[in-house]
């Protein structure tokens, strides 16, 4: 993941059609690939692939994959758009956020409450899509912007989907996991965060750089040329999350229910001695 993301992230520079990128991104390729026969003959893997035959938990893996890298990549380009192109200083910038804190807080709350009457995957969806629009809208930025005209709607739009997405994720990447591998469902959801948040930046950074210099090559002045090449960003992020919108369609729709009953299916799967009936 790490030669992967550097990769990404050095291209620009490099050529994305130059041998050493190609060739970093085949080594990343071949990396993986041998970490996975690595895992499936190893006696006590360090991720025993069988977890993944828990109805939807790799969707809801893959679902905050693709929603933190909108989400993150969001946060990064709008504090550059603050800074840079409307002038504010960094406590201003990220005092900016409190609006958004206070939304999500207040989503989360709903969220789980909802739960016991939709499931996990309606607020999923819901709120992935509500986040796609309002980054979306996000992206219309102008350079003579201002916060409360252009910035806070959006931002607040987006902080109750925020808020939706990551309970409800986090909950049905959960659910379902007998209690011997609790700590290794919570270890996939918390490296597809991080993974989201790196991958989402470095390549929505390359569309950014891209445009921008773009247009700065073609003499346009260097605030134009910085917001045009976020909202270009902005409209990625939007369309990420719009995609996890779709990946979590398969994910599971709990309701909060006990797993209790998933223990013996999951250690019959694992091939280990069946549970004894309660």
């Amino acid at each position: 993941m790490l030669l992967a993301i550097y990769t990404l992230v050095r291209a620009p520079d490099v050529g994305f059609g130059s041998a050493r990128t190609i060739g970093e991104l085949v080594t990343a390729g071949i990396l993986l690939l041998a970490f996975v026969v690595n895992e499936l003959r190893a006696e006590n893997p360090l991720v025993p692939f069988s977890i993944f035959r828990i109805r939807g938990l790799a969707a809801a893996d893959a679902t905050q994959v693709f929603a933190i890298a909108g989400f993150y990549s969001m946060f990064f380009f709008l504090t550059l758009y603050m800074q840079n192109v409307l002038g504010y200083s960094q406590i201003e910038a990220g005092s900016a956020y409190l609006p958004a804190t206070a939304g999500v807080a207040i989503s989360s709350g709903i969220a789980s409450q909802l739960f016991a009457r939709t499931g996990t995957r309606p607020i999923i969806v819901a709120g992935a899509l509500l986040s796609a629009g309002a980054v979306y809208w996000l992206s219309r930025i102008p350079v003579d912007g201002s916060y409360l005209t252009d910035v806070l709607p959006g931002l607040v739009v987006m902080s109750f989907g925020l808020g939706a997405v990551f309970v409800g994720v986090t909950t049905a990447a959960n659910a379902g996991v007998p209690r011997d591998k609790a700590g290794l469902a919570a270890a996939l959801i918390n490296t597809s965060t991080w993974l989201g948040g790196a991958l989402g930046l470095a390549i929505f950074s390359v569309i950014a750089t891209s445009r921008t210099q773009d247009l700065l090559a073609a003499d346009v002045a260097p605030p134009d040329a910085l917001t045009e090449g976020i909202s270009r960003a902005l409209v990625a992020c939007s369309a990420f999350l719009l995609v996890a919108a779709l990946i979590a369609l398969r994910a599971t729709n709990t309701r909060g229910e006990s797993t209790e009953p998933m223990l013996a299916l999951a250690r019959e799967a694992d091939g280990a001695r069946a549970v004894p009936e309660q």
